[in-house]
């Protein structure tokens, strides 16, 4: 999607219909929003619900609709195209919107103008436009420190990206769709027809609409009306979408030098020949492995390890058991029972056993450093130190979305879920887009005590923000293939880390040791770096076609990290669904940070598809591989 800032100019004062109310027309801002479904003349009804998304904030008196907001109407009429009767039509009306909250209500809009599909369409431009990064949120105090807890906690409402939009539509216009016209208003109840000659009417998902209020019933113009727009001047009928200067390009900062930095791909990994310090059973815990003819579109978090201390080690699995609901579970969903086995090492048997009701099927435990771990259970989030004894708690108030932290676990990013849509039309949006619909994502920034420090609200579509120990780091696309990886400082500070070449959009996520694990895509074959949070490449590499599961981790605050990657015994796309019989072998190495030297690697079978299935000692002098029917530990040597 282009930076650069474009104009809509929208010419109300064209329309015919609109002239006894000229000085009116000459002062409103139009709604711009995005058709959610398709419709064709030949397989619409009269009556049938139309949703449209808008896609930049709109407000009047009795009406403030956000970015993203839902605005419904309905087919007035309908004609399709035949032997007898060539020219289709489809009538449409609007007649609610969410305003300023998730129930519809009375809004009674006109479609002024239609525009074909953008090149990037709205939901597009979610994943391509930066968010406002949560450091400007944070903000900083004249003496160069952080604003107080109480100061930096209200909310700031943070609205997505835009989509390109030409410079200027004339009321009455349609943009880009051949053979398609629009009779604006001239249906019932000021409804606006669209007509084909020759064919039928046929508007795609992503098509644009530029709305007005519907003059016609007068039930909704307020004299605020030239305040539609609350980004353009008092007065102006001429509305601007802006957008972001480019970004100074910076050639990724190759500085690692091959071998040490290079690692290796899985056909290279020693397979397994090292015999384990400790192998630990797991038949009599109640742990199963999935079903080998379970279909996944990628590994899960039905079981998880990790250490909570030099000694002790968890182990956390789905009992996979029916669970009875209460009715505060009415909204969780894929509710389940989690079991937390914590094991004495050196006995070389079970201290404890807890289990947690988690509700959801995402990631419900994080290692946090010190000895500690943090479980999603329930509506909150706990703490527990060694002996897994509960040390805190965090109330969400509402479904997780996720859980990101820094490398030093200084800083925690919450995501809790808003419910933007009534359950009808959250329906409708999910028949329609055949996807979960957009919804509100909160996202409160905790420091290490988990306190507050400031509350941001982003898009669920929006990729999940990434924190190293200085600030949060954003992916932007800069050009064909060609992606920034930008970091946005605590302290309000900008800075490029690196580019890369990817043909898909990189993802990437932080590792202890303020690591950042890069992961794109090539021409033949997915890359990883590893990148300091200076921008320095520790460690490369590439993982071909029948290669998936890539994941890093280690230990806060310490020397080393460890790459897992599964292999497959066929080549597969990287959307494609498999099954753990398509599993081979899975390999873990270990690697030094700060050189990248690989100091252990070994590739072992029957591996559990999962992502939390390996975890270094916090003498990161052990390494730690769930496989099967086993926990399986294996002795390393980090130091010079």
């Amino acid at each position: 999607m282009s930076s650069t800032t474009r104009l809509l100019v929208f010419a109300l004062f064209a329309l015919g219909w609109l002239q006894p109310y000229s000085l009116f027309a000459q002062t409103l801002l139009p709604i711009q929003a995005e058709l959610v479904q398709r419709l064709n003349a030949s397989k619409v009804k009269v009556g049938d619900s139309i949703l449209a998304k808008v896609a930049l904030p709109w407000k009047s008196s009795a009406c403030y609709l956000s970015a993203g907001a839902i605005i419904q109407g309905h087919v007035v009429t309908q004609r399709a195209n035949s032997k007898t009767e060539k020219t289709s039509e489809i009538g449409i009306s609007f007649e609610s919107g969410q305003c300023g909250g998730r129930e519809m209500k009375p809004l009674f809009l006109t479609v002024a103008a239609v525009l074909a599909p953008y090149s990037s369409s709205y939901s597009d431009a979610l994943n391509s436009e930066a968010p406002q990064p949560l450091s400007s949120a944070i903000g900083l105090g004249l003496n160069g420190s952080l604003r107080s807890v109480r100061e930096a906690a209200a909310i700031v409402n943070v609205e997505p990206g835009l989509a390109r939009a030409p410079h200027a539509v004339m009321s009455g216009q349609v943009l880009g769709i051949p053979h398609l016209a629009i009779s604006v208003g001239q249906g019932p109840d000021g409804a606006s027809i669209l007509r084909s000659t020759g064919r039928n009417v046929q508007l795609s998902s992503g098509t644009q609409f530029v709305l007005v209020p519907n003059l016609r019933t007068g039930s909704n113009i307020s004299a605020d009306a030239k305040s539609a727009n609350p980004s353009a001047a008092t007065g102006s009928s001429v509305p601007t979408i802006s957008g972001l200067a480019p970004s100074t390009i910076v050639d990724e900062s190759e500085l690692c030098v091959a071998p040490d930095c290079t690692a290796l791909s899985a056909g290279q990994f020693d397979q397994g020949t090292q015999a384990a310090q400790i192998t630990l059973p797991l038949n009599a815990l109640g742990y199963l492995p999935a079903r080998a003819d379970h279909e996944m579109s990628g590994f899960d978090y039905d079981a998880s390890i990790a250490y909570l201390g030099p000694d002790q080690f968890l182990f956390t699995f789905n009992l996979h058991t029916l669970v009875h609901r209460s009715a505060a579970d009415t909204s969780s969903r894929g509710l389940r029972i989690v079991r937390g086995v914590l094991i004495d090492l050196q006995e070389k048997k079970v201290a404890r056993t807890v289990d947690w009701r988690v509700p959801d099927a995402g990631r419900y435990l994080w290692p946090i450093g010190e000895n500690r771990v943090l479980i999603h259970v329930g509506q909150e989030l706990r703490v527990y130190g060694p002996g897994l004894q509960l040390t805190d708690k965090v109330s969400l108030g509402g479904p997780l979305a996720f859980v990101q932290i820094s490398p030093a676990s200084e800083y925690f990013a919450v995501g809790v879920i808003h419910e933007r849509h009534t359950p009808e039309i959250h329906r409708q949006l999910e028949e329609a887009e055949v996807r979960e619909p957009e919804e509100d994502i909160e996202i409160r920034l905790l420091d290490s005590h988990f306190r507050p420090l400031t509350t941001i609200m982003r898009s669920s579509r929006l990729a999940l923000p990434v924190l190293l120990n200085e600030g949060e780091v954003q992916i932007h696309s800069i050009g064909r293939n060609r992606w920034q990886l930008v970091e946005n400082t605590w302290a309000g500070e900008r800075r490029v880390l690196a580019v890369a070449n990817s043909t898909c959009m990189p993802h990437s996520n932080s590792v202890p040791g303020n690591l950042l694990f890069v992961l794109g895509c090539g021409r033949q074959a997915r890359w990883y770096r590893v990148l300091h949070g200076d921008g320095k490449v520790v460690l490369k590499g590439w993982s071909f076609s029948s290669e998936l599961g890539q994941t890093a981790g280690g230990n806060v605050g310490r020397n080393a990290f460890a790459i897992r990657i599964a292999e497959a015994t066929t080549s597969r796309s990287l959307l494609s669904v498999f099954k753990p019989s398509d599993l081979k072998t899975s390999h873990v190495a270990v690697y030094r940070a700060t050189n990248g030297r690989r100091v252990f690697s070994i590739g072992v079978p029957d591996l559990v598809p999962a992502v939390q299935t390996f975890a270094i000692s916090p003498r990161e002098d052990q390494v730690a591989f769930l496989k099967a029917g086993e926990i399986a530990f294996y002795q390393v040597s980090v130091a010079e």
